[in-house]
């Protein structure tokens, strides 16, 4: 345990693990805001307008759709105290839903699809085909109710704890998301009988432009102990965890233009 002075370092001390076992879950402190016109409001005036079949209807189903888009991602990095830090650097669409790509929720060919098909009925003055906007129409509607649900899991689980099985030592792993401070804090102790109880701190946050990459790499973490927490496929976690520790970085989104 003494090694372990980095995220990397802790990533690799859970790949040694032959077994983890759940212990307990707290919720967190997230605040979700409200909105007077919310994300699933602009989708079903945007569902009206297509059904219209008018061109009128179609030029409003673009716009409520690119509004609740909008209006699902700004509640979710709210909510997280993330929408912030965008605002600050002025980062854009196109950065938001990288960021989302980078924590994992979604995969980077379903952004770049969504990116495309957003572009391309704001940006083309024309009517845009009916396909088009079908298919914008599905994407958008699975971001807001994926969004929907991962902050469902973050209110449930501000802190989850998992005991660790390594060889014949016994190891307390706590996660914490602190939402106030923009960090993930995640605390090792070796609870090992007839060992002294020997423990290692690690706090991942987010300052400055520097600390973004391990950040995102936190939050994959994170979120992935989560979904172990409650599906408890030990394999998949570490196949994932393995993966994420190989990456060499995405594309950073957080960094203004």
């Amino acid at each position: 345990m003494e090694s372990i002075t980095k995220l990397k370092d802790m990533t690799q001390f859970i790949l040694q693990t032959n077994e983890i076992e759940r212990d307990g879950s707290n919720g967190s402190e997230i605040s979700i805001p409200i909105y007077d016109i919310s994300s699933e409001e602009f989708l079903y005036f945007a569902e009206n307008a297509i059904a219209s079949e008018t061109k009128e209807g179609i030029v409003n189903a673009v716009s409520n759709l690119k509004r609740a888009l909008d209006c699902e991602m700004d509640m979710f990095f709210e909510s997280i105290n993330l929408k912030r830090i965008f605002d600050k650097r002025n980062l854009k669409f196109e950065k938001k839903t990288q960021f989302l790509a980078n924590i994992g929720l979604f995969p980077i060919q379903t952004i770049n699809k969504l990116n495309f098909m957003r572009n391309k009925l704001e940006h083309e003055y024309k009517t845009p085909e009916i396909y088009d906007l079908h298919t914008y129409y599905e994407l958008v509607w699975s971001v807001v109710k994926i969004l929907d649900l991962y902050l469902e899991l973050l209110y449930k689980n501000g802190e989850i704890n998992l005991e660790l099985y390594i060889e014949n030592n016994v190891y307390y792993l706590t996660m914490k998301h602190d939402i106030k401070e923009c960090a993930f804090e995640f605390e090792i102790i070796n609870w090992t009988k007839e060992k002294e109880r020997e423990e290692r701190r690690l706090n991942v946050c987010l300052k400055n432009q520097k600390d973004a990459n391990d950040f995102i790499k936190a939050f994959n973490i994170y979120l992935l102990s989560i979904q172990y927490f409650d599906y408890r496929n030990l394999n998949l976690y570490k196949k994932k965890i393995k993966k994420l520790l190989n990456d060499n970085g995405a594309p950073d989104s957080l960094k203004g233009r």
